[in-house]
């Protein structure tokens, strides 16, 4: 679709659940502005990036480039955009407004989209190219069992440090299916295993788990063009966690060639051959 696309509105959305990688949507996004800058499409083109959200990204060091991100791509921010319906025969997105009472005036007349409001807080954006993630959640087996946590994601009611359930003591969870207030990434699930484990080793010795603590850490690799990357590492409540050892070398808070490159070989390698064989 991105390299068919001629122009018109690309509409890239941030979903209202979690998903695997929070910055995913902004990837594609990115990635597929520089295509069309590439092969002459951009200057037909309006890119939108709408989200529930009311930034464009929690980390507050990483959202400050972001933001540099966008306003040098001339990229529409749309903040507080709920997608709720999609009309397919008439090439429409609905969205509502997540926060009213903070977004009086997100619709922006004469900005070329032809964008719409209907009633007080629902807004529609005609597209020619729509990205979206659908709406995920746990399993069935899961959400439909005593160990959910009853929202309509169905996740795992754990602890979001010692990953033990809240109801049943012999129950852990680690990775995705976790009710965890942090990103899906496999990053994420690196920093969970070693505390599970641990703690799944002292039940069964001593009926009780240690004092080791999972601190919400995740990371996303944020590619923000060819040969670009924001390596955003953070821990509950958005706060910065960025690698001290690597911090030494380079301000991952900013666009690097190094970065991308780390995205592009290191990343894999550790996965395929560390991660997945549990030695790291």
């Amino acid at each position: 679709m991105v390299q068919k696309f001629k122009g018109g509105n690309a509409v890239f959305t941030q979903p209202t659940t979690p998903i695997k990688c929070g910055g995913a949507p902004q990837k594609i996004m990115y990635l597929a502005d520089d295509h069309w800058a590439k092969t002459g499409v951009k200057k037909d083109t309006n890119v939108i990036f709408a989200t529930p959200g009311s930034v464009i990204f929690g980390v507050p060091d990483f959202a400050k480039t972001l933001t540099k991100v966008l306003q040098r791509k001339n990229i529409h921010f749309k903040p507080f955009y709920a997608i709720s319906k999609i009309d397919v025969v008439n090439k429409e997105v609905h969205f509502t407004n997540s926060k009213p009472d903070e977004n009086n005036c997100v619709v922006n007349e004469g900005n070329g989209l032809s964008e719409r409001t209907e009633g007080d807080s629902a807004y529609v954006l005609p597209f020619d190219l729509l990205h979206l993630a659908p709406p995920q959640s746990a399993p069935d087996f899961i959400k439909n069992s005593p160990l959910s946590n009853g929202t309509p994601g169905g996740w795992i009611d754990v602890d979001i440090n010692t990953l033990q359930h809240n109801k049943y003591p012999n129950v852990f969870a680690v990775g995705d299916a976790a009710a965890l207030p942090t990103a899906k990434t496999g990053a994420a699930i690196r920093k969970q295993a070693p505390v599970v484990a641990g703690n799944v080793v002292a039940m069964l010795n001593s009926n009780k788990i240690t004092d080791a603590q999972y601190e919400g850490y995740s990371s996303c690799p944020l590619v923000t063009g060819y040969g670009k990357m924001v390596l955003a590492e953070f821990k509950y409540n958005n706060v910065r966690d960025s690698d001290p050892f690597l911090s030494k070398f380079v301000d991952t808070t900013k666009e690097n060639y190094s970065m991308w490159i780390l995205k592009k070989f290191g990343l894999p390698y550790l996965y395929w051959n560390r991660m997945m064989k549990g030695k790291m």
